[in-house]
């Protein structure tokens, strides 16, 4: 998969530009992220917390707490398989 930080960072930013266009993976997207960035022991870094934090808040109000909880499980399982 090459360098797994580099692919959770290209994922959080696919996530946003699902944010800009209404889409709603970017849950899915967000926990794949999350699951690369604890595979290797890299945590978001402080920069991009906000950006993090503003597609997860957009996550949750368009999905509701459930759905994108479940969104975002099934992003982190689906790199496990």
């Amino acid at each position: 998969m090459g360098d797994p930080r580099s692919v959770a960072l290209a994922l959080a930013g696919l996530a946003g530009a699902h944010a800009l266009t209404g889409e709603h993976g970017r849950a899915t997207l967000l926990g794949s992220a999350a699951a690369l960035r604890e595979s290797v022991g890299a945590p978001l870094a402080p920069g991009e917390r906000g950006d993090a934090d503003r597609v997860t808040a957009g996550g949750r109000a368009a999905l509701g707490e459930r759905g994108f909880a479940a969104a975002f499980a099934a992003g982190r399982e689906g790199l496990s398989q």
